[in-house]
């Protein structure tokens, strides 16, 4: 699945996941803005801590006095940049409980919320709250019950009226479901909506209240419409366009293309799987480019600046997309609308010139861990114009949409970001019912291997013994889905069941093996039948899109190594890599974290279904180091030193003497070693 593909499948539709950065003038009005607070010290440069993004320009190609201004900002943005990488802050350290007696008389003053009692840690994060408060909240710990629970305590405190509070979520789906649980809970209508929706109120009260909302899915295709005729009829940017696919299309067809007369070759399916790539890749570099406001004389001065070894990629990757991308603007220019991918750089400059003014003196942020930059810039841009208390919540742990624009580090630093408005109060709920005690110390266990995160030690109150994790083995696809119908045969008859996917083709693991018609696949919604059981509740998705559900029983499809294993090992387009936050040092971290989010989906058992042939580097872990006791009858080969693939047995020409481990990684990884 392309980039854009799935990050429309992911989150939801277009016009609620468009995820813009960090305008160049939202950048300067940061840096030059005043303490919003008496008494406190501007700490300049801080928006770049720790992420080395481009500093970005607009569109339109700028006078040589402006760009010099512009390129000397840059250098300094860069440089203290760098200086606070080598300079990590601290990590917060949660809030004691408050005393006993304090907590009570909260709970009485909150009373129940969506008919349960809450925790004293969540009553410790409502009553506790700061300025600035940041609620860690691990996987099924009630992160939007707290929420709730905190808006009813301002309204039974009379420090808010329902008016002077806003809830900002990442999708209308969960922004819908949050005013609809606030409403139930207190009686009150309190504003709840996405990013997007704040970002248009905020244009339609301005200046540009008339420009109609361009459609994602029109601009996608004029600009698929451009690559198609193009393609078809530009001989240079064919060839260009061959040339970027790969080495082997462009030597099947360089010579051919060269003709006016040349047919495309769409009965090829090489051509077009790359093809499609391309152009998809083309759609999703473009949107990053509206989000960071950045043009393609932009996008060269970055490249030159900071492409290194893949600057000559880059610089074909631009010719490719400069038409792309004019065609991509010049239809949302042509009738003066907004397009979603630029629309918070858009509301951004309304507040920071005085087009709009918000009258919210609370801001309460579910998810916070999706924060992106452009995201963190709308937040500062209105505190700065009238500062208002900063409630969010989220888990660093589930942080798995870079793709999309998210930045781990707006949350992991949290603290040094909202410095301007005092202090942060961090606190932790770890208290969850969603999982057993097994599964939350292994899946604990492994996401803590990332010590960049924040330790959080979850725990179930129920102190039965439990066995919430099985691995299912199978050296052939064919192996692994007989295992997985025999224990399916195992569970409930009405049970519900989630089969997990690190891609959608995971799915061909069940319809491709399924020779005896056992499954009724929907491969469009996912929805899975097995005639067996016919009130089993069976459903396939990727990991990306469970974030939040919880099932019965959950199939980890793909606990393999390789391109598209799990971790994935598909190279990112690296001109996508100049736009996105900052890759993190560790390797796979948000693949990990991706992982940990497939585990925690599951209320009663996890089942890893691993392939032997070449199990996932993940799998050795489990395996090794944190829950050998769930892989009974399940033999990993040995694992390569080197890359951490599987190794597996060779022979040197026919000779079965000459027998010697190799790398499945290879040509990546060369790693041998002789057979004992």
């Amino acid at each position: 699945m392309g980039l854009l593909r799935m990050l429309k499948y992911v989150l939801g539709t277009e016009d609620e996941t468009q995820q813009p950065r960090q305008t160049q003038s939202s950048a300067k009005n940061a840096n030059n803005a005043k303490p919003a607070r008496t008494g406190q010290t501007k700490q300049t440069g801080q928006v770049a801590r720790r992420v080395t993004q481009p500093q970005l320009q607009p569109h339109a190609t700028p006078h040589r006095q402006s760009q010099r201004r512009q390129s000397q900002r840059r250098q300094s943005q860069r440089r203290q940049s760098q200086q606070h990488q080598s300079q990590r802050p601290a990590k917060l350290t949660p809030q004691p409980l408050l005393p006993a007696d304090r907590i009570d008389k909260a709970r009485d003053i909150i009373g129940n919320i969506e008919k349960h009692e809450l925790s004293d840690e969540q009553i410790n994060a409502i009553a506790g709250a700061g300025h600035n408060t940041l609620v860690l909240a691990g996987a099924g710990t009630g992160k939007t019950t707290t929420i709730v629970g905190y808006i009813a305590w301002l309204l039974a405190t009379k420090r808010a009226t329902p008016e002077e509070i806003l809830v900002l979520s990442f999708t209308k789906a969960s922004a819908d479901e949050m005013s609809q649980r606030i409403m139930a809970s207190t009686g009150k209508t309190i504003r709840a909506c996405t990013f997007h929706s704040l970002g248009l109120e905020i244009c339609r009260a301005a200046t540009i209240a008339n420009r109609p909302i361009i459609d994602g899915h029109a601009s996608n295709a004029v600009v698929r419409d451009t690559f198609d005729r193009l393609l078809a009829q530009n001989i240079p940017y064919r060839l260009l366009a061959f040339k970027l696919m790969s080495k082997e299309l462009f030597g099947k067809y360089g010579a051919a293309a060269k003709r006016e007369d040349f047919q495309l070759p769409t009965d090829d399916y090489a051509f077009n799987q790359y093809r499609q790539s391309l152009v998809e890749n083309a759609q999703t570099i473009i949107q990053h480019m509206r989000q960071n406001n950045i043009g393609i004389d932009g996008m060269r001065e970055l490249n030159e600046r900071r492409g290194g070894k893949h600057i000559g990629r880059n610089r074909e990757m631009l010719q490719l997309v400069g038409p792309l991308y004019n065609a991509y603007v010049g239809n949302f220019r042509a009738t003066q609308g907004i397009d979603f991918p630029g629309m918070i750089t858009d509301a951004i400059r309304c507040v920071r010139r005085g087009a709009y003014r918000h009258l919210y003196k609370y801001v309460l942020i579910d998810e916070y861990q999706d924060m992106s930059r452009p995201r963190y810039e709308l937040i500062r841009a209105l505190r700065e114009q009238s500062d208002f208390t900063l409630f969010c919540v989220g888990d660093d742990w589930q942080s798995i949409y870079r793709f999309a624009g998210s930045d781990i580090h707006l949350i992991l630093d949290f603290a040094d970001i909202w410095r301007d408005w005092g202090p942060t109060r961090m606190f932790q709920i770890t208290t969850t019912r969603r999982f057993r005690q097994s599964l939350i110390d292994a899946s604990g266990a492994f996401v803590m291997q990332d010590k960049s995160l924040y330790a959080k030690q979850l725990r179930n109150p129920s102190d039965k013994k439990d066995y919430s994790l099985k691995a299912l083995g199978g050296a052939t696809q064919e192996e692994r889905f007989d295992a997985i119908v025999e224990q399916l045969r195992k569970l409930p008859k009405a049970a519900s069941v989630l089969m997990l996917g690190r891609y959608r083709s995971d799915l061909n693991l069940l319809s491709r093996n399924d020779r005896d018609g056992l499954f009724q696949i929907d491969e469009h919604t996912g929805g899975i039948v097995f005639p067996e059981k016919p009130d089993m509740d069976i459903k396939f998705m990727t990991a990306h899109a469970s974030k939040g559900l919880q099932r019965d029983f959950v199939f980890l499809l793909c606990c393999s190594g390789g391109l598209k294993g799990f971790p994935s090992a598909i190279p990112e387009e690296p001109l996508l890599g100049l736009l996105l936050p900052e890759v993190e040092r560790m390797p796979h971290a948000e693949e990990r974290r991706l992982f940990y989010v497939a585990m925690t989906r599951c209320k009663k058992k996890l089942f890893f279904v691993v392939d032997q042939s070449r199990p996932s580097r993940f799998m050795y872990e489990l395996h090794d180091r944190i829950c050998p006791n769930i892989f009974h009858g399940v033999k990993l080969p040995p694992q390569c030193p080197n890359c951490g693939e599987a190794l597996r047995l060779r022979h040197t020409g026919s000779d079965p003497s000459r027998a010697f481990y190799g790398c499945t990684g290879f040509p990546n990884c060369r790693y041998t070693r002789p057979c004992k």
